[in-house]
């Protein structure tokens, strides 16, 4: 084994343990297997050809919205606020409806916007956060927010389904192995709010709007550029593309058995929401993407398989797992580089 095997191997360990953790708020699904069978069913890709409407809608228009200023200690020449809006997005299979909207709080969009108080035109960097990642303070650590509001930028955040002022409690809704229609409409809602966010900014005067997502949010951004995107570049840091190694039902979640026509049920509907299965609709040579060898929580052999298959190749590897990896200096080099090249540093 060599030094970057060994590294890999390291880096990988953590990754290996969360994956080992049990769903502890994970809720078990109540319906019979007809019931469950029968809703999963109109997921199959084969609903969704392209004669048809696409399973990813985005919205054609900007969203209303209210904005909440708040304090920000960063700089008195930052501006911080809250933007609320309506998600409009209603789920797909009418079977879903009333459970997915019964969760109230998760029928609001959100953006976090720091803003130079010149007047000043400026390009925007679009933050799109990882699991659980999802609180402004967090997001400023993650994104070196005030370094990029040094260099020149306006930043914002989008939050994602069931994160943060969306989520109700602790309880994990977007990762349910225990209700696949359910994560469905989760990322499909996710890519539909993103859009409108993008053309709320775009609404707000923002002509450039460049895209960075990280983990989860990388996951959003190679979906998005499945959907349409209207973005200026996408830059995915491990991202993952595939979800189905976490997601094959899981015995004990279920009022039944779980057998293999649930599982081949599965794996056929998690296509509909696997940047795999799309082909791109941007400009492949605007996104960049940034994997570590060694990561376990998004395989990195996924990551690979989907590059090839869209003939990415703006890409750097670097040593490690997903959450510890050792070269710092190849992901900041390569983002900021990538900045310069989008033109968004003078």
């Amino acid at each position: 084994m060599n030094r970057n095997e060994l590294l890999n191997a390291l880096g990988g360990m953590p990754d290996r343990l969360l994956n080992l953790a049990p769903g502890i708020y994970l809720r078990k699904n109540t319906q019979s297997r007809a019931d469950y069978l029968e809703t999963l069913a109109f997921y199959h890709p084969e609903n969704w050809t392209e004669n048809q409407e696409p399973f990813l809608i985005l919205p054609s228009t900007a969203p209303a919205y209210k904005r909440e200023e708040k304090k920000w200690s960063g700089s008195k020449d930052i501006s911080f606020s809250v933007i609320e809006y309506p998600s409009r997005y209603q789920p797909r299979n009418r079977r879903m409806v009333e459970e997915y909207n019964s969760h109230t709080a998760n029928l609001s969009a959100y953006l976090v916007l720091w803003k130079h108080v010149s007047p000043a035109r400026r390009p925007l960097v679009l933050c799109v956060h990882g699991l659980q990642m999802a609180r402004p303070g967090r997001a400023e650590k993650m994104f070196r927010i005030r370094k990029l509001l040094d260099l020149g930028m306006d930043v914002a955040l989008y939050i994602q389904p069931f994160h943060w002022r969306r989520a109700r409690g602790l309880r994990e809704y977007f990762l349910n192995p225990n209700n696949i229609p359910f994560f469905l409409e989760t990322f499909a809602q996710d890519i539909h709010d993103l859009h409108a966010g993008v053309l709320l900014l775009n609404n707000l005067g923002y002509e450039r709007v460049g895209l960075i997502g990280a983990s989860l949010g990388g996951y959003a951004l190679a979906l998005y550029a499945a959907a349409g995107p209207r973005a200026d570049f996408l830059f995915l840091v491990v991202p993952a593309v595939d979800f189905s190694h976490y997601l094959m039902p899981r015995p004990g979640g279920f009022r039944f058995e779980v057998d293999e026509k649930v599982t081949a049920a599965t794996r056929s509907a998690l296509q509909l929401v696997s940047p795999l299965h799309y082909p791109p609709r941007f400009d492949v040579g605007k996104i960049k993407v940034v994997m570590h060898q060694g990561d376990r929580l998004c395989p990195v052999e996924k990551t690979r398989e989907w590059i090839r298959k869209w003939f990415v190749t703006n890409v750097v590897e670097v040593v490690g797992g997903h959450w510890l990896y050792f070269d710092h200096d190849s992901r900041g080099a390569a983002w900021y580089g990538w900045l310069k090249q989008m033109g968004y540093i003078q």
